[in-house]
Parts: C-alpha cells; structure tokens; sequence
C-alpha cells in the first residue's frame, strides 16, 4: 500500500512538470511572434527602424546649449563662492556689495545712488569675478547667479550689457579655446562654442564629430568643414583658419580674432600670462585651478565701491540708497531729534541756573 502511494505521488509530480513545460513554452513562442500573453500589443524594445535610430541620435548628439539668460534682475544670491575679505573701507566686502544691489547701485536703483556709469563698471567687475570664480572649478554655471533680464516700464536693459551676459560670454570663449588648445576634456565645453553656428549649418555635420576633430588642429578641423559644407576653396580654408586661429597671420589683424588667438596661444603654451589682459584672471584661475588669481579683481571692485560710496554720500549730504521722498523723512526725523534735544538742553539750563540762584539766596542769608 505504501508502495503504491509514492507511486502515484511520483507520477503526480511528472504530470505536473510536463504540464509546466508546455506552458512555458507556449509563452516564449508567443514573445517570439511579436506578442506578449494575454495581450495583442507589439512587443516593447523592438528595434525601430535604421533611419528612426539615426535621425532621434543625431537630434539629441546635435545639441548645443542655448544662451537663455541669467537671474532676473533683484537680489544676486551666489552661494556657490564666498570670500573672507572685509573690502577696502567698512562695509565693502563681497557680500556687503551684494547686499546693497538696487539701493546704493544697479540699473534700477534709487535716486540716491550710483550713478550709471559707476553702475556699469560695478557689474562689469563683478562679472569678472564671477567668471573668474568659474574658471578655476571650471563651471560656467556659476554665471547664472547674475542678472541678464532687467526690465522697467516696458523698457529692457540691452542683455549684451548685462553681468550675467558678459560672465558667460567671456567663459564661453575662454572654455572653448581651452578645449581646442587641448587644455580642458568633454565636449560640455566645446558644444558652448558651436553656438557661432546657426540651426541650418548645424544640420550639415555632426557636433561630436566636430568636437572629437577640434583638438587635433586647424587642418584637420579644415578638412572636416569643408567636407560638411562642400566646398573648398582658398577662400573658404582662410574663413575656417580666421575662425579658429593657430598662429596672428591667420587673423589678418581682425581683432575679434587676435582675442581668440591670444587665448588659445597662451593656453596651448601655458602661459596664462600671454592672456589678452581683460582675460588674464581668468587664464590664471584656469590654468592653477585656484581662486587665488580672483582675489586682485575683488579688491579692486571693493575699492571702486568705496570710492563711489564716498561721492554718493558727500553730494547727498550722507544719505545714499534712498528716494527723494525717504531723504524728506530722514530729514524731518533728524531736525526733531534735534528740536527734541535742543528742547532738552535749555531745560537743564534752565534747572541749573534755578539750582544755582537758590544756592546763592542760601548764602546770602548766612
């Protein structure tokens, strides 16, 4: 009886693993045609056709970061770079200026301030630094702490005058040449530069490609424009050699080009101190990857600050960041506190002389 049993248990158990077979089977015959069980979907992960695969990487390979602006104009906020120096004068460290955006100096700062001329030159030394700041990590990121959109009645501030314009700006062209010169890796650099190009002339080659030819030189960065752009022609071999300069004859004394030499030279050579001088921060803090060479632009902003918030207070009789109306407060504030301690004064006058006349009645009596 007992033998019987584990027999018909046994046969129980291969049914059971026959049964199971089949249907596994069955499943993966399923999948193979296209089907999923219980399901008349395509299957998901099927390859999509050769000219879908190619079109969709060529879209996202071909991107190239467009300039979209900085913060709006308001309270600048760079937590990402802190400085110990207390400034020039009291009142003038890093973030004593920053706190005084919009009041003392900016484009819409009060009547009592900056005027636009030392405004300008503020923002235009506080975008250097920034951009110094974001050379030495090396991160053009940092530049969108600064504002770029300003606006008042409808009117915009021209954006090419901005801080957050000319910190990014300067860094995309510093970090580009960088990359050519073969000083910095990751084509996160090189897509900045490819931003000369407009839309039509970006479908016409391949932007890694571009990125993986720019560093290995002008020939060969030549070759693979011309190529792209079907044509060549002395004409169009010097644009490309103007465009990406190796040596000052390739300029033909544009300025615009000698910049980009000047940079791309002093980088390849690493001589930060070949920079074209409004880089030469910037090449520094680039090629020591330190802050240190940042510390000589903030000492001069603070010390321009100083300057102009002497001025500002001497000619508004010692109030500056105020409107019109806030000084006539001030004013009628300060002349009853005068009035209240004038007031004061000529009571204890009057006391004293009281005490004193009853001092000399006393005596007189004695």
């Amino acid at each position: 009886m007992k033998k019987w049993t584990i027999l018909t248990i046994a046969v129980l158990a291969a049914i059971l693993l026959v049964m199971q077979y089949l249907i596994e089977k069955k499943k993966v015959a399923m999948i193979g045609s296209g089907q999923q069980a219980g399901s008349g979907e395509q299957q998901l992960g099927v390859a999509l056709p050769d000219s879908a695969t190619t079109y969709a990487g060529a879209a996202v390979d071909n991107y190239v970061p467009e300039y979209v602006g900085g913060a709006s104009y308001g309270a600048i906020v760079m937590p990402m770079i802190q400085s110990s120096y207390k400034g020039a004068c009291e009142g003038s460290s890093l973030q004593d200026m920053l706190a005084t955006h919009g009041r003392y100096w900016g484009y819409l700062a009060r009547n009592a301030a900056f005027n636009q001329s030392e405004t300008q030159k503020m923002y235009d030394q506080l975008a250097d630094y920034t951009a110094c700041q974001a050379a030495a990590r090396p991160d053009v990121g940092l530049c969108d702490a600064l504002p770029s959109e300003v606006e008042q009645s409808g009117n915009k501030v021209d954006v090419r005058i901005t801080p957050g314009y000319r910190c990014r700006n300067r860094m995309t062209n510093l970090l580009f040449e960088a990359y050519r010169a073969g000083n910095i890796s990751g084509d996160s650099y090189c897509r900045l530069g490819v931003g000369t190009f407009n839309k039509e002339d970006l479908e016409k080659f391949s932007v890694p490609e571009f990125c993986s030819v720019l560093p290995k030189g002008q020939e060969a960065l030549e070759d693979f424009l011309l190529k792209a752009f079907s044509v060549d022609t002395p004409e169009a071999r010097a644009r490309v050699r103007k465009e990406y300069p190796v040596k000052e004859g390739d300029c033909a004394k544009d300025k615009e080009c000698l910049a980009k030499y000047g940079i791309y030279s002093a980088v390849k050579k690493g001589q930060p101190e070949a920079c074209p001088n409004d880089y030469q921060p910037q090449c520094r803090a680039l090629a020591e990857r330190s802050t240190v060479p940042c510390d000589k632009v903030l000492r001069d902003m603070s010390q321009f600050y100083c300057e102009a918030v002497a001025r500002v207070k001497k000619v508004s009789g010692g109030f500056i960041g105020l409107s019109r109306e806030e000084v006539k407060v001030e004013l009628d504030r300060l002349k009853a506190i005068r009035a209240t301690e004038e007031a004061a004064r000529k009571e204890q006058q009057r006391v004293t002389e009281e005490i004193n006349k009853n001092i000399r009645e006393v005596l007189k009596k004695k």
